[in-house]
């Protein structure tokens, strides 16, 4: 039995924020990175949906003061990771370790979404109702545009390499032409 045909993740994955995807032509090997993309951001939001059960259960069981706390120590977490999740690109990984990048932005993603997450939740348990709308658009927000750019910036895979092999493919080119770049324009 196909499990994906009933999973709510999957499909809100899939039919809701990776639906641009499915909109245009993609090669095979590209709908198979997608497909695999999506079995991955499904098991960390799996996984992100129970550690924010855990940590909801948790914050009843501590102050108000001591979960601000929680909040600004959270920051730190949340900074690194962000931004070390999202510096991270495919394109600077050759193709044969697509596996290898797979498993590092797991990893990575799922310790960046469970610190927002756990920040999130902890903001909405100190947060006046009216302004849980608004954080959850702006948690909603992160979480769809972190999986659409996962998966945009997989398709890029190899390219770095392949870029290096072609450009020096060229260079050999314009020198059996006679035409050799400047040593200026390659410092740029």
């Amino acid at each position: 039995m196909n499990l994906n045909k009933i999973d709510p993740i999957y499909i809100l994955i899939k039919k809701l924020i990776l639906r641009g995807f499915f909109k245009v032509a993609l090669a095979p090997e590209e709908s198979s990175f997608v497909a695999d993309n999506i079995s991955k951001h499904r098991f960390v939001v799996w996984i992100n949906l129970l550690g924010g059960i855990l940590i909801f259960l948790g914050l009843k069981q501590i102050s108000n003061e001591n979960i601000g706390t929680l909040v600004i120590a959270l920051l730190g977490p949340v900074a690194v990771l962000g931004t070390a999740w999202f510096s991270i690109s495919f394109g600077g990984i050759p193709a044969k370790l697509l596996s290898v990048a797979m498993e590092v932005t797991f990893w990575m993603f799922t310790a960046f979404l469970l610190s927002l997450t756990a920040m999130f939740i902890s903001l909405a348990v100190l947060s006046p109702i009216h302004m849980l709308p608004v954080l959850l658009l702006i948690y909603f927000g992160v979480l769809m545009s972190a999986i659409q750019y996962d998966t945009s910036d997989g398709l890029k895979a190899g390219l770095d390499e392949a870029l290096l092999k072609h450009s020096r493919a060229a260079l050999i080119f314009y020198a059996k032409q006679g035409i050799y770049p400047e040593v200026k324009d390659l410092k740029k």
